[in-house]
């Protein structure tokens, strides 16, 4: 931070929950306050990341009930093991005239797709039930206490989904982030809980705002003769309360709620870089990114970003169910 000279311009760090980061932070929170004061006193300083404490929650709640998902995972793998079996359970559906006719099999490292299987899977329920019936080796159905849990959790995860796509909004429009504050606490907490939260953000920012406003009041201007009016001292300290205003905003809006991409919320999975990656030199390294990226532009080319499919849709076979009446 001295080589680049922005020692005594770092206002906040944005990291996860790793031990070592917060021993770091703590050493380069007390470096920095030798030389200068730090916003709030530095309760700004250290923002932990949303996207790595929501993923810690959800996989906390899911390992709960772990068997559980496991139980409706394996009965949609054997559903969609044979054509034969496809269509038994596509009977099942129909005798119970339901709407929907995908199943969903999740990806196990992405806490979403795993939110859309069950969800998917709770609608399947009761045919889940009459397949068991006619098919003597499905043995892989869960019990109605089980579905049960799995319909609580469900209810969890959707809170979790709201709130995940909340704090996504907020880091594309930061005027958005009190407003995500307000609408996820209450989701994610206790109703005594997130009111107290809640407060200690307002009461953060409210003091971050006085500090600004002393700023702005101590910056050397002109003090007030006594031939001067009421009306040109209350235009001043307008003036001043709207520049600290102005401060607050660039400062608290630029804070990102996130260290990485709003999709990787989603994702349990780590970002791997193999050895022969992590061989290659900052040289070669720019060297390779420029390059084709000039390629790209001589050929007229666009990069490709292709999308991860974080679930697998099973569409089940229309069956035609034949009624017969017998005639005198």
């Amino acid at each position: 931070m001295k080589e680049w000279g922005i020692e005594n311009k770092v206002f906040t760090i944005i990291v996860d929950n790793a031990s070592s980061n917060d021993l770091a932070i703590r050493y380069m929170k007390d470096t920095i306050q030798r030389s200068r004061t730090l916003a709030c006193k530095g309760n700004l300083f250290h923002i932990r990341c949303c996207a790595h404490i929501l993923n810690l929650c959800i996989q906390d709640g899911l390992r709960e009930i772990e068997d559980i998902i496991g139980k409706i995972r394996k009965s949609i793998e054997y559903v969609n093991s044979s054509e034969a079996r496809r269509v038994q359970f596509a009977e099942c559906v129909q005798q119970l005239q339901l709407k929907d006719k995908k199943l969903i099999h999740d990806c196990k490292t992405r806490w979403n797709s795993t939110f859309e299987m069950l969800s998917c899977a709770l609608k399947f329920k009761e045919a889940f039930k009459i397949f068991k019936e006619r098919d003597p080796f499905y043995g892989c159905c869960p019990q109605e206490g089980e579905w049960n849990k799995a319909q609580k959790i469900c209810s969890l995860l959707e809170a979790f989904w709201t709130a995940t796509h909340i704090i996504s909004a907020a880091m594309l429009d930061p005027t958005k982030k009190m407003l995500a504050v307000e609408f996820c606490f209450p989701k994610l907490y206790s109703e005594l809980d997130a009111f107290k939260y809640i407060s200690k953000v307002k009461e953060t920012i409210n003091s971050l705002y006085e500090e600004y406003v002393v700023e702005e009041t101590n910056k050397g201007a002109p003090h007030l003769s006594e031939f001067e009016s009421f009306g040109s001292s209350s235009a001043r300290k307008s003036q001043q309360s709207s520049n600290a205003g102005t401060k607050i905003s660039a400062a608290i809006l630029a804070i990102p709620v996130s260290s990485v991409a709003s999709e990787a919320t989603f994702s349990a999975g780590t970002r791997v870089i193999d050895s022969y990656r992590s061989s290659l030199s900052p040289d070669t390294v720019q060297t390779l990114l420029c390059g084709g990226d000039w390629l790209r532009h001589i050929h007229e080319l666009k990069k490709k970003t292709k999308k991860a499919k974080t679930y697998q849709e099973i569409v089940l076979p229309i069956v035609l169910l034949l009624q017969y009446r017998w005639y005198d």
